[in-house]
């Protein structure tokens, strides 16, 4: 792995003092009687410790065996008198002790606390070299999450992260990373990596990366993106799986609109790696362009086909990740491959029973997912939304449940209305979290985004085309589990009027599904009366230069029509933003059926 590699090359630099230890082959008993009259000086502790790790490691006795207890207190005892490099050889010692299952297990936890305790004291004394090649020999020990003492150099080195030389910073990150502990000015981190970027090689580069994505701190300056975008085009053919991914996952993580051409140009050169890549890295291949939209065909075709063959290969992790890229770019291959692969990950869910107990969140966004593409099972969803299930999932606190947990109810509800009677997300939860998870109604008073201005415009376009009947329509949530709201308004085709649907709505929301007949009442059976929602496309619902809808929004239309609803579609690219005039016109002109 990459941490190892770059760990490897730290420990290879660092200079160990020599040790002749003088311990003879003896038996637990003899050891333990010998650790009893034993002088607490560094040197005797440091031969008893290498006794001890020769027994457990010889399979002598466990590491918790309670007769080692007095050597262990013996040795915490004197660990205050150790200098640097009885420090060292106490650290490397414990390095040998490989069958360890847990930090915490008895005598091993009082050993490597005893050290972490006196190496803590010493972090205001040492230098940054000092802090950081102590730092490697914790590593190997995977004790460097638990330890204080990493935690506290790493705040200490925070302090001049900008002044650090390269290769430095990269050892820095490279535990920032580990410890998952972001710094208070990771734009110090930032802009030394900007101003030292020739120095690094790509595997430092993609420890930078790393650490930056799994604190979770996007990078801000677009010129430095830019700079791992063409340092990354131009070592694709060399650069390893995992120092591709790591640099990858902090590119979907970084970048904004002003990053595609970079992002394209990426893809672009992966398109013959794509063979040749492991099934983790094809994956953050396909996730690369997620999040600003960028579909790019020419490596999620073979991405897509590669997981088909190869699906016993991916958890269900990755399961949920590819059936999301799918979902969300809305594709639909030629091949029917993205379909192929759709199914056959449904089929294979049986066999994944310990993965789906473990991760049942992960469980329930994958069949949500899986639902976007009407690719579904009902005793499946049922399943996931059994009382007992939704506890090992959310415990006690439903609410907490993301958009994907009540859109899978929704789909349930209207999309297989007449096939699914099987467990359902209880109600008032999936009210609670489509309140926390829709958008407000706009409201002028307040800040607005560009598609609160462009519902706005439209609401008020629509008054001025019909004089006075500004109250006759309605900005409101009629689907609650999607984020944004809808503009409704209700035509009745035999009196050739609107009818103001602020007497037919509630005044305020329910986060209830809106259906017809909870719309209408008692006029629901009346055929002449036309429910019409008006649907703001905003940019995040088309697919990149494609103007292809999204799967999550296209599953909107489609769940609004199957309630009752006729649709007016207003695709923000073809709202004319500038002029009153124009709106007036473009709006009359998809109305034209309403007049």
């Amino acid at each position: 792995m990459l941490a190892a590699t770059v760990a490897r090359k730290s420990l290879a630099q660092i200079p160990r003092e020599e040790f002749r230890l003088k311990t003879a082959l003896i038996d637990v008993d003899n050891f333990v009687e010998s650790a009893k009259c034993a002088e607490k000086n560094p040197e005797r502790q440091l031969e008893l410790l290498d006794g001890f790790v020769t027994l457990v490691t010889q399979g002598s006795a466990p590491v918790d065996d309670g007769r080692f207890a007095g050597f262990v207190e013996s040795f915490a005892e004197s660990v205050p008198f150790f200098d640097v490099p009885h420090l060292e050889l106490a650290l490397q010692l414990l390095t040998k002790l490989d069958e360890i299952k847990t930090p915490y297990e008895a005598n091993y936890v009082d050993l490597w606390m005893a050290l972490d305790g006196e190496c803590l004291k010493r972090v205001t004394d040492w230098d940054t070299e000092r802090l950081l090649h102590f730092a490697d020999l914790w590593y190997p020990l995977r004790l460097a999450k638990q330890t204080k003492f990493v935690n506290k150099a790493l705040w200490k080195i925070s302090n001049r992260l900008r002044k650090l030389p390269p290769r430095t910073l990269v050892k820095t990150v490279f535990y920032i990373n580990l410890t998952r502990v972001p710094m208070e000015n990771m734009m110090d981190i930032e802009v030394n990596f900007a101003q030292n970027f020739d120095s690094f090689s790509i595997d430092d580069v993609a420890v930078l990366c790393m650490g930056f994505f799994k604190t979770e701190t996007p990078i801000r300056s677009a010129e430095l993106l830019d700079k791992i975008y063409h340092t990354t085009i131009r070592h694709v053919a060399t650069v390893e799986d995992i120092a591709l991914t790591a640099i990858l996952k902090l590119l979907r993580y970084s970048s904004r609109i002003p990053s595609v051409p970079s992002m394209e140009a990426l893809l672009d050169a992966l398109v013959p790696r794509v063979p040749s890549l492991s099934t983790f890295a094809c994956l953050h291949v396909a996730l690369l362009g997620s999040d600003i939209h960028l579909c790019h065909g020419a490596t999620l075709k073979p991405v897509v086909a590669k997981f088909v063959d190869n699906l016993s290969e991916l958890r269900l992790k990755d399961m949920e990740r590819i059936a999301f890229v799918l979902a969300h770019y809305n594709t639909a291959f030629v091949s029917g491959k993205d379909s192929i692969l759709c199914t056959r990950i449904l089929e294979d869910l049986p066999n994944r029973i310990t993965e789906i107990v473990t991760y049942p969140r992960c469980y329930i966004s994958l069949l949500y997912f899986l639902a976007i593409r009407n690719v579904y099972n009902v005793d499946y969803i049922s399943a996931a939304f059994d009382k007992q299930f939704l506890k090992l999932a959310y415990k006690k606190n439903l609410p907490s449940a993301g958009r994907e947990a009540v859109s899978l109810d929704a789909y349930a509800c209207i999309n297989l209305r007449d096939r699914y009677d099987g467990n359902r997300f209880p109600a008032n939860a999936f009210q609670i979290v489509c309140k926390l998870t829709q958008d407000y109604l706009p409201n002028p008073k307040y800040r607005l985004t560009k598609s609160d201005r462009m519902l706005l415009d439209i609401q008020r376009t629509f008054g001025e085309l019909r004089p006075g009947s500004t109250e006759l329509c309605r900005i409101v949530h009629l689907l609650p589990h999607y984020q944004r709201p809808d503009i409704l308004f209700c035509w009745d085709a035999l009196s050739k009027r609107l009818l103001d649907v602020n007497e037919l709505l509630p005044e305020q929301s329910t986060h209830e599904i809106m259906t017809r007949e909870a719309v209408l009442r008692e006029r629901s059976k009346e055929r002449p009366l036309r429910l019409v929602a008006i649907v703001v496309g905003s940019w995040n619902c088309y697919v990149r230069n494609m103007k292809r809808r999204t799967g999550g929004y296209a599953m909107k239309l489609e769940q609004l029509r199957r309630l009752g609803y006729e649709i007016v579609e207003i695709p923000w690219y073809e709202w004319p933003v500038y002029s009153q005039d124009d709106m007036l016109k473009y709006l009359r002109s998809k109305l034209v059926a309403y007049s």
